[in-house]
């Protein structure tokens, strides 16, 4: 059940009659029970892992909190991490590490017994796993840290990893910050519903507008790229990188508005990436959620910036490559991650000190030319299917364009796309509204509203990193 599908609007009108049907003590049951179904939506066979992954995690935290010794507390530490990054590993990256080896897909067919590798092989990667296996890692180790106490209510627990606005797809979100919020109590307001309203608007306006006809723009130029003419290829990384921003940032803005509906607010995930001067400042501003959990429990602990030079870009280069690693089983993504990573190294080595503050007109021109250029050819390696496509272009050619008569009605959203983004810029879409008058705010709701009824690509097309 994805948000841009027509059981999602049917799902949530409900979901919020029942919600507020009942008693504010008792919500928090009805949105556990709605979460479960909501996920169910993909395959009810997901819900064994996602149950899995909660008993383990919310028991390992009672544990590690009540115990006496530090070596106990490591080794039920150490259980745990291994049990939630197994099941991602054996579910996301099994292929992978095997390297598509026929003799595992015989041995799970000619032994039925073998049910673990069954699974697999016919479910596939469980949709949201990455996401909320990294939720319920955080929570673990900050129980450990003693940063927080654990939850003694399992319901409880289990509502707060699965809590259906960012379950598949974030933003990842700490204990801290989400879990109180789910159980306050809360009286929607006209306001709510305004709030929602916009962010929903223009998340469906990003998605099913501009990132889903990019992607038919584009998806047939990456699936064999010795197809097409090198203009095309040179166009290609630029229009995903807008396509992949579009989609995530639209799901995002969706699941903050359909959270505020619940009286949770979530974190922002986007702040104008590509409005950025170095790559530090874009991955202060890109997937958030994901850039700072890595900070905080990978870098972080590894040393971070307190670390010797060489170790300092150990640490670096580790982060950004688990990162990469994150997105998928592919060496692409790994690639990719270090890309990023060698890449802010070399930065931080040129523009040791805040430039952006001293930097001259010019200055900045260069400064986001090279940072755009850098992220851009990053798009390539993540959106390849493979090292050798990415090879092809760069050298072989065709005859194909992804220039073609019948996308030249699609300028009108895109350029009104640029321009709702020029004035986004230094606040959220509903910030920008409520500052402006009724006759402005109308005028981008209608702008949004009829190009999703015109322009809207083929229907029911998945969130980009819903995959990861």
């Amino acid at each position: 059940m994805t948000f841009n599908s027509v059981q999602f609007l049917i799902f949530l009108p409900l979901a919020l009659l029942l919600y507020y049907a009942v008693s504010s003590k008792k919500r928090w049951i009805v949105l556990l029970i709605l979460s479960y179904v909501f996920y169910a939506g993909w395959k009810i066979e997901y819900l064994v892992l996602i149950i899995y992954s909660t008993l383990v995690d919310f028991f390992i935290a009672q544990l590690i909190f009540n115990a006496k010794s530090e070596v106990k507390k490591k080794w039920l530490l150490t259980f745990s991490l291994i049990s939630s990054f197994g099941i991602l590993i054996v579910f996301k990256y099994f292929h992978f590490l095997v390297g598509g080896s026929s003799w595992f897909k015989d041995v799970a067919n000619s032994h039925e017994q073998i049910l673990w590798l069954q699974f697999v092989f016919e479910y596939g990667i469980p949709v949201g796993i990455s996401f909320y296996t990294f939720q319920t890692v955080s929570y673990t180790l900050d129980v450990y840290h003693k940063r927080i106490e654990p939850e003694k209510n399992f319901g409880k627990f289990a509502l707060f990893v699965t809590f259906f606005p960012q379950l598949v797809a974030g933003p990842i979100e700490r204990f801290s910050d989400l879990h109180p919020q789910l159980f306050k109590a809360f009286k929607p307001k006209l306001e709510t519903f305004r709030l929602a309203f916009q962010l929903c608007v223009y998340g469906f306006f990003l998605k099913m507008v501009i990132a889903d006809n990019l992607g038919d723009i584009i998806s047939p130029l990456f699936a064999n790229p010795i197809a097409y003419d090198q203009t095309s290829k040179l166009i290609a990384p630029f229009l995903f990188g807008f396509q992949i921003f579009a989609d995530f940032f639209g799901y995002t803005l969706i699941a903050i508005g359909v959270a505020h509906l619940f009286g949770v607010k979530l974190m922002d995930n986007f702040k104008s990436p590509f409005g950025s001067y170095s790559l530090k400042e874009f991955w202060s501003k890109w997937h958030i959620s994901l850039s700072t959990w890595f900070r905080d429990y990978v870098y972080i602990p590894l040393g971070g910036s307190k670390n010797s030079k060489n170790r300092w870009i150990f640490a670096i280069l580790m982060t950004f490559g688990l990162s990469g690693l994150w997105h998928g089983a592919s060496v692409t993504y790994i690639y990719w991650g270090l890309f990023h990573g060698a890449y802010y190294v070399l930065e931080q080595f040129l523009f040791p000190v805040n430039y952006q503050k001293k930097m001259k007109f010019i200055e900045k021109v260069i400064r986001w030319t090279a940072t755009f250029s850098a992220v851009t050819f990053g798009w390539l390696l993540f959106r390849s299917n493979s090292m050798k496509d990415i090879s092809y272009f760069f050298s072989k050619t065709g005859d194909s364009s992804i220039f073609k008569q019948e996308y030249l009605l699609l300028l009108i959203p895109l350029i009104g796309f640029f321009m709702l983004e020029f004035l986004f810029r230094k606040s959220r879409i509903d910030q920008f509204l409520d500052e402006k008058n009724t006759m402005t705010r109308w005028s981008i709701y209608a702008f949004a509203l009829v190009s999703i009824l015109l322009f809207s690509a083929r229907g029911d097309m998945q969130f980009i990193y819903f995959q990861f």
